[in-house]
């Protein structure tokens, strides 16, 4: 077991959504932008086109210091925020794919290496070479997408790995290849939007502007077509039944698919007015469409990881990171039968027994009632990873609570208030599917109700307060 980050002002899973939306974005671009800028070049190259060297010219300088620069800085986020955030599961995924990381890295280092090769390289090689390096980063790329969708999709699907243990299993998944469809057809769709961002930026009397404006709406709208073909068609049909019992729930906030869909129809009607009208491009709506696509992107990354709760690791880690399944492949054992008859408390690494929470400051909270500080510390390890669980990372800005499934806020909901009435609850949470049972022992849970009682008492007020604006 590890320490654990509750966050700062919001919710440490949301500090690891903002980044991960982020690079998602900038990565499938540096991806299908090769791709669509090999396109472009074979036809400069084989139609005798030197005009077009102009939009590559332009499009290989963006990626490069936008892209690259601030993808790998986003990159190296995920990895800060997820550590923080829930440092056993990303540790299982890290010693179960050690090899596969390390290839990915490899992939990567051809993908920065490439890319800067690539762009110094025009006018200085000859144009066969260069379409070579064009290939070598198209491909390189790929690569590097391929191997980190192989570890995604297995913590949803760990398919047959929960037998074997195999990594190779776990990679090869049930939604391994219909994730690889997806994430390729979407992926040209972030890429018709920076095609359009580069394109306008060309001089107006550019005779080819129009014409890579139409190139780049055009593979967008086959993308966009494509990819939800391949979510309704392929995609969804590969989900287990777990996660097609948490699309309906309230686990997913409710304005995640309006805004998923808004995102798509947006997205949909700006690719048709730029292929109809490229003349009329600017760059200001390149960059509406890449904000647009941001929060759908935030939305639909945020779903695909709720599918899987409440596990980090679908059938084998909970997400407040305790083994629940055995997996004797691999000598590991549910650690939950144990903890239930021994107690969470002084049982886990970093999680203090009740005598040292009683008589440390730092682990009172404020508190003076020494069973809810026992609670708040029950609390963290149990309710931390998914919930917001005090006051701490319940920001509201203009009126709008950015918690996470707030813990007070769901108990005020189900008029849940009295001690004995959220510990009956506490009991029964197995209920819902996306709910792990309650682990430790009766006294335990008591506190953890205690602690409760009091967090949601301390909130009511502002609850109040933001339902009369």
């Amino acid at each position: 077991m590890y320490p654990f980050w509750e966050g700062v002002l919001i919710h440490s899973t949301l500090y690891v959504a903002i980044t991960s939306a982020f690079h998602v974005l900038v990565s499938h671009l540096t991806v299908a932008a090769a791709w669509f800028n090999l396109y472009i070049e074979r036809r400069a190259v084989m139609e005798n086109r030197e005009e077009l060297y102009q939009y590559l010219k332009r499009s290989a300088l963006g990626l490069l210091v936008f892209a690259y620069v601030f993808g790998a800085l986003a990159g190296v986020g995920i990895w800060q925020t997820t550590t923080a955030a829930n440092p056993r599961g990303i540790s299982t995924l890290i010693h179960n794919f050690v090899f596969f990381w390390g290839a990915e890295w490899y992939m990567f280092l051809i993908d920065v290496i490439g890319i800067i090769a690539y762009y110094y390289t025009f006018g200085r090689v000859s144009k066969q070479t260069h379409l070579r390096l064009a290939w070598i980063l198209a491909l390189g790329s790929t690569g590097t997408l391929s191997i980190i969708v192989g570890i995604l999709s297995f913590k949803l699907t760990p398919g047959l790995w929960l037998q074997t243990g195999n990594s190779l299993n776990g990679f090869f998944n049930p939604t391994f290849w219909p994730q690889i469809g997806l994430r390729f057809f979407f992926m040209f769709v972030i890429t018709a939007a920076w095609a359009l961002f580069v394109a306008a930026g060309l001089p107006k009397g550019f005779f080819e502007r129009a014409k890579i404006i139409r190139y780049g709406a055009g593979i967008g709208i086959l993308g966009l077509i494509g990819g939800v073909l391949t979510w309704l068609l392929i995609y969804q049909p590969a989900l287990p039944q777990h996660a097609w019992a948490i699309l309906p729930s309230r686990a997913i906030p409710q304005p995640t698919f309006p805004i998923i869909y808004f995102g798509l129809i947006a997205t949909a009607a700006g690719l048709l007015f730029a292929f109809l009208a490229p003349d009329r491009q600017r760059r200001v709506f390149a960059l509406g469409a890449m904000v647009v696509m941001y929060g759908a992107i935030f939305g639909a990354e945020r779903t695909r990881e709720v599918l899987r709760k409440p596990d980090v690791i679908a059938g084998y880690i909970s997400s407040n990171q305790l083994v629940f399944n055995d997996l004797p492949a691999r000598n590991v054992s549910s650690e939950e039968q144990r903890l239930n008859e021994t107690g969470m408390l002084g049982s886990l690494p970093f999680v203090p027994a009740a005598s040292q929470i009683a008589v440390n400051p730092r682990m009172t909270f404020g508190s003076s009632d020494p069973e809810v500080a026992v609670g708040r510390v029950i609390a963290i390890q149990q309710c931390g990873s998914c919930h917001s669980i005090s006051p701490q990372t319940e920001l509201s800005v203009a009126g709008v609570a950015l918690d996470l499934r707030s813990q007070a806020k769901l108990l005020q909901m189900r008029n849940l208030s009295t001690v004995d009435e959220i510990d009956a609850y506490l009991g029964g949470i197995q209920g819902f599917p996306y709910m792990h049972p309650f682990v430790g022992t009766l006294e335990e849970r008591r506190a953890l109700a205690k602690y409760l009682a009091e967090f949601t008492q301390l909130s009511a007020p502002q609850t109040a307060a933001q339902a009369g604006k």
